[in-house]
């Protein structure tokens, strides 16, 4: 991929996996970009200013992307063969799991997760404005329950929704163990497509991989396992067991930030 040396601009919400996908694709396709990272609520309301629904935005020039998906597409078709991540043969395919894991399993999570964390104040300060401005992670610090009680109500969250997410993530997942019975690679064969940075992605609050974030070395916007609650420390430790939990932990492991 050709590019000139202007960094690309990124806003995002710090701990979303939208904001994760896309660091992630910036360094599969070689890209350089600066990140800007936000708390809860100054980036709904940069959201706002660009009447974007995404929880990363993306400047290239004069454009504005605003949308993950936009900026992988964007990016997806200046990109060298071997660094492509949606194969012309498999176009429609990646659609399909696009939806069904970065919609689908990604709303069942944050619906699972926030649900079950937001009423830790202790836990949550530092997923929800790590990185951001000083004076962002000062108001998360102290006015907690105003960005709490925002993600609460504008998810919709409780007790019940987090139960039937959970449901919705054992199927998706039991889907993937099932794909990856014959002992492929990666969900499409041997080559890394967008299937997979989806699903591992959407996936790693179950299991809670190394590196999530954009640093390899430091913990990045997710609290730890020891941090989670310990009845969340038990589904955790059985999601890692299954055959797509261990995927996703190898994946990261892997390729993330290969050498």
């Amino acid at each position: 991929m050709e590019t000139n040396n202007t960094p690309v601009k990124v806003i995002s919400f710090c701990p979303s996996a939208d904001g994760e996908l896309n660091r992630w694709v910036m360094s599969h396709y070689g890209l350089n970009f600066v990140e800007k990272r936000h708390a809860p609520p100054f980036f709904f309301l940069i959201r706002k200013i660009y009447s974007a629904n995404s929880l990363v935005l993306c400047r290239v020039g004069d454009k504005t992307l605003d949308s993950v998906r936009t900026i992988i597409d964007h990016f997806e078709a200046l990109a060298d063969t071997e660094k492509k991540l949606i194969p012309g043969s498999l176009a429609k395919d990646m659609d399909t799991v696009w939806q069904r894991y970065n919609h689908d399993l990604g709303g069942a999570v944050v619906t699972w997760a926030y649900s079950n964390l937001l009423p830790h104040k202790d836990i949550m300060i530092r997923p929800l404005s790590l990185n951001s401005p000083w004076h962002e992670r000062f108001f998360v610090k102290h006015f907690y329950s105003i960005p709490k009680n925002l993600i609460w109500k504008v998810q919709k969250l409780s007790k019940y929704a987090a139960d039937e997410a959970f449901k919705e993530i054992q199927t998706i997942f039991s889907e993937v163990d099932g794909l990856l019975a014959d002992g492929r690679k990666y969900l499409y064969g041997e080559q890394m497509t967008l299937a997979d940075l989806a699903f591992v992605v959407s996936g790693a609050p179950l299991v809670l991989p190394a590196g999530y974030g954009g640093d390899q070395y430091e913990q990045g916007p997710i609290p730890t396992f020891e941090q989670f609650p310990k009845e969340l420390q038990e589904i955790i430790s059985n999601m890692r067991q299954t055959p797509a939990g261990k995927f996703i932990l190898r994946v990261y492991a892997e390729d993330r930030y290969p050498a």
